[in-house]
Protein backbone atom coordinates (compact mmCIF):
# COMPACT_ATOMS: atom_id res chain seq x y z
CA UNK A 1 0.00 0.00 0.00
CA UNK A 2 2.80 2.41 0.94
CA UNK A 3 4.60 1.65 -2.33
CA UNK A 4 1.42 2.31 -4.32
CA UNK A 5 0.87 5.60 -2.51
CA UNK A 6 4.46 6.66 -3.21
CA UNK A 7 4.06 5.67 -6.84
CA UNK A 8 0.84 7.68 -7.20
CA UNK A 9 2.43 10.61 -5.38
CA UNK A 10 5.45 10.59 -7.71
CA UNK A 11 3.14 10.41 -10.76
CA UNK A 12 1.09 13.35 -9.45
CA UNK A 13 4.26 15.33 -8.76
CA UNK A 14 5.50 14.64 -12.29
CA UNK A 15 2.17 15.76 -13.77
CA UNK A 16 2.22 18.95 -11.72
CA UNK A 17 5.80 19.62 -12.78
CA UNK A 18 4.88 19.07 -16.45
CA UNK A 19 1.86 21.39 -16.19
CA UNK A 20 3.96 24.08 -14.52
CA UNK A 21 6.51 23.81 -17.32
CA UNK A 22 3.81 24.22 -19.97
CA UNK A 23 2.41 27.26 -18.12
CA UNK A 24 5.86 28.84 -17.89
CA UNK A 25 6.80 27.88 -21.46
CA UNK A 26 3.60 27.53 -23.51
CA UNK A 27 5.61 27.03 -26.69
CA UNK A 28 6.27 23.48 -25.45
CA UNK A 29 2.54 22.80 -25.82
CA UNK A 30 2.59 24.30 -29.31
CA UNK A 31 5.44 22.02 -30.38
CA UNK A 32 3.80 18.93 -28.91
CA UNK A 33 0.61 19.75 -30.80
CA UNK A 34 2.66 20.34 -33.96
CA UNK A 35 3.65 16.67 -33.91
CA UNK A 36 0.53 15.03 -32.43
CA UNK A 37 -2.25 17.23 -33.89
CA UNK A 38 -0.47 19.19 -36.64
CA UNK A 39 -3.38 21.43 -37.79
CA UNK A 40 -4.01 22.57 -34.19
CA UNK A 41 -0.28 23.03 -33.62
CA UNK A 42 0.01 25.17 -36.75
CA UNK A 43 -3.04 27.21 -35.65
CA UNK A 44 -1.42 27.72 -32.23
CA UNK A 45 1.68 29.23 -33.84
CA UNK A 46 -0.43 31.36 -36.21
CA UNK A 47 -2.30 32.83 -33.21
CA UNK A 48 1.02 33.67 -31.58
CA UNK A 49 2.19 35.26 -34.83
CA UNK A 50 -0.94 37.43 -35.14
CA UNK A 51 -0.57 38.63 -31.54
CA UNK A 52 3.13 39.36 -32.03
CA UNK A 53 2.50 41.37 -35.21
CA UNK A 54 -0.36 43.29 -33.54
CA UNK A 55 1.86 44.14 -30.56
CA UNK A 56 4.66 45.05 -32.96
CA UNK A 57 2.67 47.66 -34.87
CA UNK A 58 0.53 48.83 -31.91
CA UNK A 59 3.69 49.70 -29.96
CA UNK A 60 5.34 51.05 -33.14
CA UNK A 61 8.42 48.96 -32.52
CA UNK A 62 11.17 48.84 -35.10
CA UNK A 63 11.39 45.62 -37.07
CA UNK A 64 14.53 43.54 -36.50
CA UNK A 65 17.29 43.96 -39.05
CA UNK A 66 18.86 40.49 -39.00
CA UNK A 67 19.28 38.72 -42.33
CA UNK A 68 16.41 36.23 -41.84
CA UNK A 69 13.93 39.00 -40.94
CA UNK A 70 14.95 41.02 -44.00
CA UNK A 71 14.63 37.96 -46.24
CA UNK A 72 11.15 37.11 -44.93
CA UNK A 73 10.06 40.73 -45.40
CA UNK A 74 11.42 40.64 -48.96
CA UNK A 75 9.37 37.52 -49.79
CA UNK A 76 6.22 39.27 -48.53
CA UNK A 77 6.93 42.31 -50.73
CA UNK A 78 7.76 40.06 -53.70
CA UNK A 79 4.40 38.27 -53.38
CA UNK A 80 2.58 41.62 -53.33
CA UNK A 81 4.51 42.75 -56.39
CA UNK A 82 3.63 39.53 -58.23
CA UNK A 83 -0.06 39.93 -57.37
CA UNK A 84 -0.13 43.54 -58.59
CA UNK A 85 1.41 42.48 -61.92
CA UNK A 86 -0.68 39.34 -62.47
CA UNK A 87 -3.95 40.62 -60.96
CA UNK A 88 -4.47 37.19 -59.32
CA UNK A 89 -5.76 38.28 -55.92
CA UNK A 90 -6.31 34.67 -54.86
CA UNK A 91 -2.53 34.58 -54.46
CA UNK A 92 -2.93 36.88 -51.46
CA UNK A 93 -3.10 33.58 -49.57
CA UNK A 94 0.64 33.29 -50.27
CA UNK A 95 1.17 36.76 -48.83
CA UNK A 96 -0.86 35.87 -45.74
CA UNK A 97 1.15 32.68 -45.26
CA UNK A 98 4.47 34.54 -45.58
CA UNK A 99 3.32 37.23 -43.12
CA UNK A 100 2.38 34.39 -40.75
CA UNK A 101 5.88 32.92 -41.05
CA UNK A 102 7.38 36.36 -40.39
CA UNK A 103 5.21 36.73 -37.28
CA UNK A 104 6.18 33.28 -36.00
CA UNK A 105 9.85 34.08 -36.49
CA UNK A 106 9.45 37.42 -34.64
CA UNK A 107 7.70 35.66 -31.76
CA UNK A 108 10.52 33.13 -31.46
CA UNK A 109 13.24 35.75 -31.89
CA UNK A 110 11.86 38.06 -29.20
CA UNK A 111 10.85 35.40 -26.70
CA UNK A 112 14.10 33.53 -26.03
CA UNK A 113 12.92 32.62 -22.54
CA UNK A 114 10.07 30.57 -24.02
CA UNK A 115 12.27 27.62 -24.95
CA UNK A 116 15.92 26.76 -24.43
CA UNK A 117 17.93 25.21 -27.25
CA UNK A 118 18.38 21.86 -25.50
CA UNK A 119 14.64 21.67 -24.85
CA UNK A 120 14.04 22.24 -28.56
CA UNK A 121 16.58 19.51 -29.38
CA UNK A 122 14.91 16.91 -27.16
CA UNK A 123 11.41 17.81 -28.38
CA UNK A 124 12.73 17.31 -31.93
CA UNK A 125 14.22 13.94 -30.97
CA UNK A 126 11.05 12.66 -29.28
CA UNK A 127 9.02 14.13 -32.14
CA UNK A 128 11.01 11.91 -34.52
CA UNK A 129 10.32 8.90 -32.31
CA UNK A 130 6.61 9.78 -32.35
CA UNK A 131 6.60 10.01 -36.16
CA UNK A 132 7.89 6.43 -36.33
CA UNK A 133 5.41 4.93 -33.85
CA UNK A 134 2.47 7.05 -35.02
CA UNK A 135 2.78 5.41 -38.45
CA UNK A 136 2.11 2.04 -36.83
CA UNK A 137 -0.86 3.37 -34.80
CA UNK A 138 -2.53 5.88 -37.13
CA UNK A 139 -2.63 3.43 -40.03
CA UNK A 140 -5.32 1.57 -38.03
CA UNK A 141 -7.73 4.51 -38.42
CA UNK A 142 -10.27 3.64 -41.18
CA UNK A 143 -10.30 6.34 -43.85
CA UNK A 144 -13.40 5.12 -45.68
CA UNK A 145 -15.72 7.38 -43.67
CA UNK A 146 -16.02 11.12 -43.08
CA UNK A 147 -15.12 10.78 -39.39
CA UNK A 148 -12.13 8.56 -40.18
CA UNK A 149 -10.89 11.03 -42.80
CA UNK A 150 -11.30 13.94 -40.36
CA UNK A 151 -9.38 12.08 -37.65
CA UNK A 152 -6.63 11.19 -40.12
CA UNK A 153 -6.35 14.84 -41.17
CA UNK A 154 -6.24 16.15 -37.61
CA UNK A 155 -3.55 13.63 -36.64
CA UNK A 156 -1.45 14.37 -39.75
CA UNK A 157 -1.87 10.88 -41.20
CA UNK A 158 -3.52 12.20 -44.34
CA UNK A 159 -1.38 11.83 -47.45
CA UNK A 160 -0.72 14.92 -49.59
CA UNK A 161 1.30 15.12 -52.80
CA UNK A 162 2.37 11.50 -53.11
CA UNK A 163 1.07 8.41 -54.87
CA UNK A 164 3.09 5.23 -55.03
CA UNK A 165 4.44 2.43 -52.88
CA UNK A 166 3.65 2.76 -49.15
CA UNK A 167 6.19 4.88 -47.27
CA UNK A 168 6.37 6.03 -43.67
CA UNK A 169 4.99 9.51 -43.04
CA UNK A 170 3.47 9.27 -39.55
CA UNK A 171 1.86 12.57 -38.58
CA UNK A 172 3.46 14.76 -41.29
CA UNK A 173 1.16 14.41 -44.35
CA UNK A 174 4.03 13.38 -46.69
CA UNK A 175 7.01 10.94 -46.53
CA UNK A 176 9.52 13.63 -47.52
CA UNK A 177 8.30 15.96 -44.77
CA UNK A 178 8.60 13.10 -42.29
CA UNK A 179 12.11 12.34 -43.52
CA UNK A 180 13.35 15.89 -42.98
CA UNK A 181 11.96 16.05 -39.44
CA UNK A 182 13.63 12.70 -38.74
CA UNK A 183 16.92 14.01 -40.18
CA UNK A 184 16.64 16.97 -37.81
CA UNK A 185 16.02 14.53 -34.95
CA UNK A 186 19.15 12.52 -35.86
CA UNK A 187 21.19 15.76 -35.98
CA UNK A 188 19.99 16.76 -32.49
CA UNK A 189 20.49 13.26 -31.07
CA UNK A 190 24.05 13.12 -32.47
CA UNK A 191 24.94 16.32 -30.62
CA UNK A 192 23.33 15.08 -27.41
CA UNK A 193 25.28 11.83 -27.66
CA UNK A 194 28.54 13.75 -28.15
CA UNK A 195 27.76 15.85 -25.09
CA UNK A 196 26.89 12.77 -23.02
CA UNK A 197 30.17 11.07 -24.00
CA UNK A 198 32.17 14.18 -23.06
CA UNK A 199 30.40 14.50 -19.69
CA UNK A 200 30.33 10.69 -19.18
CA UNK A 201 26.57 10.57 -18.64
CA UNK A 202 25.88 6.86 -18.92
CA UNK A 203 22.07 7.04 -18.93
CA UNK A 204 22.00 9.59 -21.76
CA UNK A 205 24.55 7.56 -23.72
CA UNK A 206 22.42 4.41 -23.30
CA UNK A 207 19.21 6.24 -24.28
CA UNK A 208 20.84 7.84 -27.33
CA UNK A 209 22.27 4.53 -28.52
CA UNK A 210 18.78 3.00 -28.21
CA UNK A 211 17.05 5.82 -30.12
CA UNK A 212 19.59 6.30 -32.92
CA UNK A 213 18.93 2.97 -34.75
CA UNK A 214 15.19 3.58 -34.43
CA UNK A 215 15.45 7.02 -36.07
CA UNK A 216 17.79 5.63 -38.76
CA UNK A 217 15.30 2.87 -39.55
CA UNK A 218 12.48 5.43 -39.65
CA UNK A 219 14.43 7.47 -42.22
CA UNK A 220 14.89 4.33 -44.29
CA UNK A 221 11.17 3.58 -44.04
CA UNK A 222 10.29 7.01 -45.49
CA UNK A 223 11.87 5.81 -48.73
CA UNK A 224 13.79 9.05 -49.21
CA UNK A 225 17.05 8.61 -51.12
CA UNK A 226 18.26 12.10 -50.18
CA UNK A 227 17.43 11.40 -46.53
CA UNK A 228 19.43 8.17 -46.63
CA UNK A 229 22.53 9.96 -47.95
CA UNK A 230 22.22 12.85 -45.44
CA UNK A 231 21.83 10.32 -42.61
CA UNK A 232 25.18 8.73 -43.59
CA UNK A 233 26.82 12.17 -43.78
CA UNK A 234 25.53 13.05 -40.31
CA UNK A 235 27.00 9.84 -38.88
CA UNK A 236 30.35 10.61 -40.53
CA UNK A 237 30.27 14.10 -39.02
CA UNK A 238 29.54 12.52 -35.64
CA UNK A 239 32.59 10.26 -35.98
CA UNK A 240 34.71 13.26 -37.01
CA UNK A 241 33.64 15.27 -33.95
CA UNK A 242 34.13 12.25 -31.70
CA UNK A 243 37.59 11.27 -32.94
CA UNK A 244 39.52 12.45 -35.98
CA UNK A 245 41.54 9.23 -35.88
CA UNK A 246 38.38 7.15 -36.30
CA UNK A 247 37.03 9.47 -39.01
CA UNK A 248 39.66 8.59 -41.64
CA UNK A 249 38.97 4.81 -41.67
CA UNK A 250 35.22 5.45 -41.38
CA UNK A 251 35.30 7.78 -44.41
CA UNK A 252 37.44 5.31 -46.39
CA UNK A 253 35.08 2.46 -45.49
CA UNK A 254 32.12 4.56 -46.70
CA UNK A 255 33.84 5.37 -50.01
CA UNK A 256 34.89 1.75 -50.59
CA UNK A 257 31.41 0.49 -49.71
CA UNK A 258 29.60 3.15 -51.76
CA UNK A 259 28.23 0.61 -54.24
CA UNK A 260 26.85 -1.59 -51.45
CA UNK A 261 25.32 1.47 -49.76
CA UNK A 262 23.74 2.48 -53.06
CA UNK A 263 22.10 -0.94 -53.36
CA UNK A 264 20.85 -0.63 -49.78
CA UNK A 265 19.46 2.82 -50.44
CA UNK A 266 15.63 2.80 -50.49
CA UNK A 267 14.05 2.75 -53.96
CA UNK A 268 17.54 2.68 -55.53
CA UNK A 269 16.19 0.89 -58.62
CA UNK A 270 14.10 3.94 -59.51
CA UNK A 271 16.85 6.54 -59.06
CA UNK A 272 17.38 7.22 -62.79
CA UNK A 273 13.66 7.61 -63.48
CA UNK A 274 13.22 9.86 -60.48
CA UNK A 275 16.21 12.01 -61.46
CA UNK A 276 14.88 12.40 -65.00
CA UNK A 277 11.55 13.60 -63.58
CA UNK A 278 13.39 16.01 -61.26
CA UNK A 279 15.35 17.47 -64.17
CA UNK A 280 12.11 17.99 -66.08
CA UNK A 281 10.53 19.79 -63.08
CA UNK A 282 13.66 21.93 -62.62
CA UNK A 283 13.62 22.95 -66.28
CA UNK A 284 9.93 23.89 -66.13
CA UNK A 285 10.50 25.79 -62.86
CA UNK A 286 13.31 27.76 -64.48
CA UNK A 287 10.90 28.65 -67.27
CA UNK A 288 8.40 29.96 -64.66
CA UNK A 289 11.18 32.13 -63.23
CA UNK A 290 11.92 33.48 -66.71
CA UNK A 291 8.24 34.38 -67.07
CA UNK A 292 8.25 36.14 -63.68
CA UNK A 293 11.87 37.23 -63.12
CA UNK A 294 11.45 40.07 -60.62
CA UNK A 295 8.75 38.93 -58.18
CA UNK A 296 8.16 35.26 -59.04
CA UNK A 297 4.79 33.54 -59.34
CA UNK A 298 4.15 33.32 -55.51
CA UNK A 299 3.98 30.03 -53.58
CA UNK A 300 0.34 29.35 -54.45
CA UNK A 301 0.67 30.76 -57.97
CA UNK A 302 3.43 28.28 -58.84
CA UNK A 303 0.96 25.37 -59.08
CA UNK A 304 -1.37 27.35 -61.33
CA UNK A 305 1.39 28.55 -63.68
CA UNK A 306 3.05 25.12 -63.83
CA UNK A 307 -0.27 23.47 -64.66
CA UNK A 308 -1.01 26.06 -67.36
CA UNK A 309 2.45 25.62 -68.92
CA UNK A 310 2.84 21.85 -68.70
CA UNK A 311 -0.57 20.33 -67.95
CA UNK A 312 0.55 18.61 -64.74
CA UNK A 313 -0.09 19.46 -61.08
CA UNK A 314 3.29 20.11 -59.48
CA UNK A 315 3.04 22.19 -56.27
CA UNK A 316 6.67 23.35 -56.04
CA UNK A 317 10.04 23.21 -57.80
CA UNK A 318 11.45 20.29 -55.75
CA UNK A 319 14.55 22.38 -55.11
CA UNK A 320 15.09 25.09 -52.50
CA UNK A 321 16.94 27.54 -54.78
CA UNK A 322 14.59 27.12 -57.75
CA UNK A 323 11.58 27.41 -55.45
CA UNK A 324 12.78 30.82 -54.23
CA UNK A 325 13.58 31.92 -57.79
CA UNK A 326 10.26 30.83 -59.27
CA UNK A 327 8.10 31.91 -56.30
CA UNK A 328 9.80 35.11 -55.10
CA UNK A 329 12.02 36.30 -57.96
CA UNK A 330 15.64 37.23 -58.53
CA UNK A 331 16.08 39.77 -55.70
CA UNK A 332 15.01 37.31 -53.00
CA UNK A 333 17.15 34.57 -54.56
CA UNK A 334 20.28 36.75 -54.63
CA UNK A 335 19.70 37.82 -51.03
CA UNK A 336 19.24 34.16 -50.05
CA UNK A 337 22.60 33.30 -51.64
CA UNK A 338 24.16 36.17 -49.66
CA UNK A 339 22.63 34.71 -46.47
CA UNK A 340 24.17 31.32 -47.29
CA UNK A 341 27.64 32.80 -47.88
CA UNK A 342 27.57 34.93 -44.72
CA UNK A 343 25.98 32.13 -42.69
CA UNK A 344 28.54 29.60 -43.93
CA UNK A 345 31.39 31.89 -42.90
CA UNK A 346 29.81 32.51 -39.48
CA UNK A 347 29.21 28.78 -38.95
CA UNK A 348 32.87 28.07 -39.68
CA UNK A 349 34.03 30.95 -37.44
CA UNK A 350 31.91 30.00 -34.40
CA UNK A 351 33.33 26.47 -34.43
CA UNK A 352 36.76 27.96 -33.67
CA UNK A 353 35.58 30.64 -31.24
CA UNK A 354 33.34 28.37 -29.18
CA UNK A 355 35.75 25.44 -28.88
CA UNK A 356 36.06 24.31 -25.24
CA UNK A 357 33.58 26.97 -24.08
CA UNK A 358 30.02 26.91 -22.73
CA UNK A 359 28.69 27.82 -26.19
CA UNK A 360 30.29 24.71 -27.76
CA UNK A 361 27.00 22.75 -27.53
CA UNK A 362 25.10 25.41 -29.50
CA UNK A 363 27.83 25.72 -32.14
CA UNK A 364 27.93 21.94 -32.60
CA UNK A 365 24.15 21.69 -32.88
CA UNK A 366 24.10 24.36 -35.59
CA UNK A 367 26.93 22.56 -37.42
CA UNK A 368 24.84 19.36 -37.52
CA UNK A 369 21.40 20.88 -38.12
CA UNK A 370 21.70 23.96 -40.36
CA UNK A 371 23.42 22.30 -43.37
CA UNK A 372 20.61 19.73 -43.55
CA UNK A 373 18.24 22.50 -44.71
CA UNK A 374 20.42 23.10 -47.76
CA UNK A 375 21.39 19.47 -48.38
CA UNK A 376 17.78 18.27 -48.39
CA UNK A 377 16.79 21.38 -50.34
CA UNK A 378 18.94 20.33 -53.30
CA UNK A 379 16.49 17.59 -54.27
CA UNK A 380 13.25 18.69 -52.59
CA UNK A 381 11.44 21.66 -51.07
CA UNK A 382 10.24 20.37 -47.71
CA UNK A 383 9.81 23.97 -46.49
CA UNK A 384 6.54 23.93 -48.44
CA UNK A 385 5.14 22.18 -45.35
CA UNK A 386 4.14 24.66 -42.60
CA UNK A 387 4.90 21.91 -40.08
CA UNK A 388 8.51 21.69 -41.28
CA UNK A 389 8.85 25.43 -41.86
CA UNK A 390 7.91 26.25 -38.26
CA UNK A 391 10.61 23.90 -36.94
CA UNK A 392 13.16 25.50 -39.27
CA UNK A 393 12.11 29.01 -38.19
CA UNK A 394 12.63 28.03 -34.55
CA UNK A 395 16.11 26.75 -35.39
CA UNK A 396 16.94 29.91 -37.34
CA UNK A 397 15.77 32.14 -34.47
CA UNK A 398 18.29 30.38 -32.19
CA UNK A 399 20.99 30.81 -34.83
CA UNK A 400 20.27 34.55 -35.20
CA UNK A 401 20.49 35.15 -31.44
CA UNK A 402 23.60 32.98 -31.15
CA UNK A 403 25.52 34.78 -33.92
CA UNK A 404 24.50 38.16 -32.47
CA UNK A 405 25.90 37.13 -29.06
CA UNK A 406 29.09 35.76 -30.60
CA UNK A 407 29.59 38.97 -32.62
CA UNK A 408 29.17 41.04 -29.44
CA UNK A 409 31.72 38.87 -27.64
CA UNK A 410 34.14 39.17 -30.56
CA UNK A 411 33.78 42.97 -30.65
CA UNK A 412 34.23 43.18 -26.87
CA UNK A 413 37.33 40.98 -27.03
CA UNK A 414 38.74 43.09 -29.86
CA UNK A 415 38.05 46.34 -27.97
CA UNK A 416 39.71 45.03 -24.81
CA UNK A 417 42.70 43.74 -26.78
CA UNK A 418 43.13 47.10 -28.53
CA UNK A 419 42.85 48.98 -25.21
CA UNK A 420 45.43 46.68 -23.59
CA UNK A 421 47.77 47.06 -26.58
CA UNK A 422 47.46 50.86 -26.39
CA UNK A 423 48.31 50.83 -22.67
CA UNK A 424 51.35 48.66 -23.29
CA UNK A 425 52.52 50.92 -26.14
CA UNK A 426 52.03 54.04 -24.00
CA UNK A 427 53.91 52.45 -21.09
CA UNK A 428 56.83 51.52 -23.36
CA UNK A 429 56.99 55.04 -24.80
CA UNK A 430 57.04 56.61 -21.34
CA UNK A 431 59.69 54.19 -20.17
CA UNK A 432 61.81 54.92 -23.25
CA UNK A 433 61.65 58.74 -22.70
CA UNK A 434 62.49 58.67 -18.94
CA UNK A 435 66.10 59.84 -18.22
CA UNK A 436 68.41 57.21 -16.84
CA UNK A 437 69.32 57.75 -13.15
CA UNK A 438 72.64 56.75 -11.63
CA UNK A 439 72.48 54.77 -8.42
CA UNK A 440 74.68 56.29 -5.64
CA UNK A 441 77.67 54.10 -4.84
CA UNK A 442 78.00 52.78 -1.32
CA UNK A 443 80.73 54.32 0.87
CA UNK A 444 83.25 51.54 0.99
CA UNK A 445 85.59 53.42 3.33
CA UNK A 446 82.98 53.60 6.09
CA UNK A 447 83.15 49.86 6.60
Amino acid sequence: MMQKKRKHRSEDEFMMYALDKVKQQPIILGLILLYILPPIGMAWFVCRAVKMLYDQFAAKKALPTDLISIFLAMTVLASLGSILISGRFFDLLSTAMLIGYFGIYLFLLRRPEQLRLRQFAWITIWGGVYIFFSEKLLVLIPDDSLIGTAVSFMTGHFLFGYKGIPRLYGSTFNPNYACYLLILAVACLSVELLRAIQLKKKMTIFLSLMLMPLLDFAIYETGSRAGFVIMILLHLLFVYKLSKRLFVPAALFTVVGAKVLYNWMPRSSGTETSMAKRLEIWGNSWHIFQQNPFFGATNFGFLRVYSANNGSMIPHAHDLFLSILSSSGIFCALFFIAILLIGGYQLFKVQKISMNTKSNYSATLFLFALPTIILYGILDFTLSSPQVMIMVLILLSYWTRFTAQMNQMTRLHRTLSEALLQRRTLFRKRHAHEPATLQPAKDVSSR
